[in-house]
This record gives structure tokens, C-alpha cells and sequence, in this order.
């Protein structure tokens, strides 16, 4: 059995045989690392199987739960004090111990991995403290738009609908979040439930309540009084929230859609899909640099978002200005706690793929298709002249209609360029051939010889001496048993 060695400084994968053996795994007392000596078997009972994640102070494996009957699997979460003063260790220790209260005390809810243990463990001279969560078998929402791209309307109803009553459930229990973002969120693959993950920034607000904010966040995803240091609300993690949402539309970061000139998210266009105008105007109202400007309560949000106001879908806003002003947000804004009165069902809007906006193809696509119809146009004029030289002019509108065709049939996408080359290569060989039906025209003239001819063709000179052509003398010419008199005082001859 393999077992990963958790110190920092060590992190060697160690093999233990003898574990895969009978009743050996629930009996063994303890195993240490063979490279360092760090204790293997946590708080004697979960066994590291490999490194799962690693942040700021702490890193995360994925273990197995030696004492539960399929040996199942469970998420232990180390504090890894390194390169710390005893001051920052102090806060450290302090912010991990309060994620194992605080996870204790959520875990209640169906949505929250719940806590299953917290011990620290004592390897020479240094101290380490573990908490155990349940093990969701999943991806992060930041997995899931890396590999599946963004998600549609119906797929971010239904994070909201899960992640917003568990926020009410954090919040009333006096707790903030303080980190959400796509990394933060699971979906199972099992259940394809949604779990909020990652209380180890959560902040408890008390009565003494309004003491600066600790500097803990992701850049991008952290509102504007968290980024300051100042105190944090529950509308605080309403904005990560709705930072989040964008980022899963689009998916883009949210350096992609923030403009810092105007100090606004501009998301609507880079949407790859419309949206329903509720949608949008509960995002934005989520997403106001003022605390008190965005909804009070998760309630609150959730209630307008199931408030079935304005569902026709829109599509992303064009590109605007910097200067140009931020929507307005449409829904409206409830308090704090829920909204008096019966509330409707959650809106299930049909989401439509968007046509793309139009944008020129690569040049060299253009060139070609100009070649291509340069090309048609060509053989055209050139069936055209041929059938004026042998019907007239009223055979010559035969090619102009085709033409007109071709690009009607061409700028409707009926057929491509390969087919107006095929078109064109059927032309080819006819135009070369030369071989027209016949019409009512007159006869090509005859063809003409030098000398006569008399096997059905008369010669050059002859027809010239029948119509009393002078011919010049020079170079004579022989024409058989004719000859040519010099006409006087001139450089012709007169055949005779």
C-alpha cells in the first residue's frame, strides 16, 4: 500500500506491502516515512494517498479512512506553518482552527463537505494541525469551463439555486465566506449536486462587530471593501458570487471583464449566448462597487432572480465606449430578508445558440473567392462573345443570366466555391471544343487556299482576279498555269 509522506520538506510516496495484507491495515499502530520519519497514519486512522491541492498555508491530499468498512476515501487539509514569523504563525493557527469550528458547525448543511475530524500532530520539534472533510468526487466549476467551456443560463440557474441558499445558510450563522470562485465549487459526478468548498478564509461577524478585514482574497473575484481591508458583509460574498457567474458565462477571467478605466464590469459582450434580461439585471445589480447598493441578503438575490420579470432573452451588448455607462440593473431591489408574499417558481428560460456576430474571413479566403467568382465571370464573357459571334446579340444574355445566378446561389450559401469550379470546369472543354449547336445564322465563310484548288475549294487568287484585285508583283507567287501582267505604272500585276 502506498502511503504520501506529508511533511513539507519531504513529500516521498512510501510503499508498505505488508498493509495489503489480512486484518494488517486496521491492526498496524503506526507507520513512519522511510526517508524522513514523519508519522504516516494521521491522527492514527487516514492514510495520504496523494497531493490533491496546495495554497498560501496549507496543502491538501486525498486519504483513506483506515476504520470505515470500503476503506473510503476522505480530504485532509494540513496547516503547513513554513517561513513563518510566530506572529503569522499565531493568525494561522488561529484562521485553521476556527475553519474546523466553523466547519463543524456548517458541515449540517447537504451542501457543505462536512467535517470529520481535527488534530494536530507532533513530528520531532515541529507541529502540524489536520482537518478531515468528506471527499466529493467531482471537478471545480474552474475545471469544468477549462474543459467543457462556459455554461448556458439553465446550467448557472441551477449554481444559483443551489449556492445562494447555502450563502443564506453561511450568513445567518454568522460566518462570510470570503473566497468564492470557481475553484471553490464542485459538482459531483455522481449526483451533479453543487458543494461550496473552502471556509479556511471565513470570517465570523460578531456583536463587537466592525473590525478590519484581514487581507485574505483572490484578486479579481474580491469586492472593493475586502481589496481595502475594511469590513466585509454578506453582500460582500454576493459580488465574488456574481464575479463568479460572469467568469462561468464567458469563460473568461475576470481581468477579461473588468474595465479599469471606467472602474465596471463590461461582460455582455463577450456572452457567447443571449441571456434573459432577469438574469442579467440580477447579475449586475450583484456586481455594484457599493456594498450597500447590491442585495442585502442571498434571500434577497435569490427572490429576484425567481421573479418571472422581462424573460425575453437579449443578446450580449455590443462593444461600448469606456466612457459609456454601466446597465442599469431592472429587477427590483428587495431587503435584506425575504420578500413578503407567495414566491414563483424558479424561471426555466430556453436559451437559444446566438449567431455569431459577422466577421470577415482570413484574407487569403477572400482572395480566393474573389479568383473564384473572377474566374466564372471570365468563362462567362467568353461563352458570351462565342455565342454572339455565331446566334447574335440575343444568345449573349444567356451568360449574364447564369452569372447572376451563380451569385445568388453563391451569396445564399446554396453552393460553395468548389461547385462554382466545377461549373467553371464544365465550361472549359466546351469553350475549347468550339462546337456550338447550329442556328439560324449565316454560314462562316469559306476557308481559302494559296493556289487553286480544285477539289471544292477556289483559291486565294482566284477569288481575288474574280473581283479584279490588283495583286503585287513582288514576291511572285507561282499560280500554276496562270500568270500576272505588270499593270502599267504600278508595282501590281492583274491575274489573268
Amino acid at each position: 500500500m502506498e502511503i504520501y509522506c506529508t511533511r513539507p520538506s519531504c513529500g516521498h510516496l512510501n510503499v508498505f506491502p505488508d498493509l495489503a495484507q489480512g486484518n494488517t491495515l486496521k491492526t498496524t499502530q503506526q507507520k513512519f516515512c522511510i526517508k524522513c520519519g514523519m508519522p504516516m497514519i494521521l491522527g492514527g486512522r487516514y492514510l495520504p494517498e496523494k497531493p490533491l491541492a496546495r495554497g498560501g498555508f496549507g496543502a491538501t491530499y486525498v486519504a483513506r479512512d483506515r476504520y470505515t468498512p470500503t476503506v473510503r476515501r476522505c480530504v485532509v487539509k494540513q496547516l503547513q506553518p513554513v517561513g513563518l514569523n510566530p506572529e503569522q504563525l499565531k493568525i494561522a493557527q488561529a484562521m485553521f482552527e476556527r475553519e474546523g469550528a466553523v466547519l463543524e458547525e456548517l458541515g449540517k448543511h447537504p451542501n457543505i463537505p462536512d467535517l470529520l475530524a481535527f488534530f494536530p500532530v507532533q513530528a520531532g520539534q515541529e507541529e502540524y494541525f489536520y482537518l478531515v472533510q468528506e471527499f466529493i468526487d467531482g471537478l471545480n466549476l474552474q475545471e469544468v469551463i477549462e474543459q467543457h467551456g462556459p455554461l448556458t443560463e439553465e446550467d448557472l440557474r441551477e449554481v444559483l439555486g443551489t449556492l445562494l441558499p447555502v450563502l443564506q445558510f453561511v450568513h445567518e450563522r454568522g460566518s462570510i465566506h470570503r473566497d468564492i470562485k470557481p475553484a471553490n465549487i464542485m459538482v459531483s459526478r455522481e449526483t451533479q449536486e453543487y458543494y461550496l468548498l473552502d471556509f479556511g478564509a471565513v470570517k465570523q461577524v460578531t456583536a463587537a462587530g466592525h473590525k478590519r478585514s484581514t487581507g485574505i482574497f483572490t484578486p479579481g473575484y474580491a469586492p472593493p471593501e475586502q481589496m481595502r481591508g475594511d469590513t466585509v458583509f454578506p453582500a460582500s460574498d454576493l459580488y465574488a458570487l456574481g464575479v463568479t457567474c460572469i467568469c462561468l458565462l464567458t469563460g473568461k477571467n475576470p481581468e477579461d471583464l473588468f474595465d479599469p478605466t471606467t472602474n465596471d464590469w463590461h461582460w455582455q459582450r463577450l456572452l457567447p449566448a443571449p441571456i434573459s434580461a432577469n438574469l442579467e439585471a440580477v447579475l449586475t445589480k450583484m456586481l455594484l462597487s457599493a456594498a450597500n447598493q447590491r442585495y442585502a441578503s442571498a434571500q434577497g438575490a435569490l427572490t429576484a432572480l425567481q421573479t418571472p420579470a422581462a424573460l425575453t432573452p437579449v443578446p450580449p451588448a455590443a462593444p461600448v465606449p469606456p466612457s459609456a455607462p454601466a446597465p442599469q440593473p431592472a429587477a427590483p431591489q428587495p431587503s435584506g430578508g425575504p420578500q413578503p408574499g407567495p414566491q414563483s417558481p424558479p424561471v426555466r428560460v430556453q436559451v437559444h445558440r446566438q449567431t455569431q456576430p459577422l466577421r470577415l474571413p482570413p484574407l487569403g479566403s477572400q482572395l480566393f473567392g474573389a479568383w473564384v467568382l473572377g474566374f466564372w465571370g471570365g468563362l462567362l464573357g467568353m461563352l458570351g462573345l462565342a455565342l454572339y459571334a455565331k446566334f447574335g446579340i440575343v444568345s449573349a444574355v444567356i451568360p449574364g443570366s447564369l452569372f447572376a445566378m451563380m451569385l445568388v446561389l453563391r451569396s445564399l450559401a446554396i453552393v460553395d466555391n468548389k461547385d462554382v469550379l466545377v461549373f467553371g470546369g464544365i465550361l472549359v472543354p466546351l469553350l475549347g471544343s468550339g462546337n456550338f449547336p447550329e442556328g439560324n445564322a449565316a454560314p462562316p465563310p469559306p476557308t481559302v487556299a494559296l493556289g487553286g484548288d480544285r477539289r471544292g475549294r477556289s483559291g486565294l487568287y482566284d477569288r481575288l482576279r474574280s473581283v479584279g484585285v490588283p495583286i503585287p508583283l513582288e514576291p511572285f507567287v507561282s499560280l500554276g498555269n496562270r500568270s500576272a501582267e505588270p499593270l502599267r505604272g504600278s508595282n501590281f500585276a492583274k491575274v489573268t
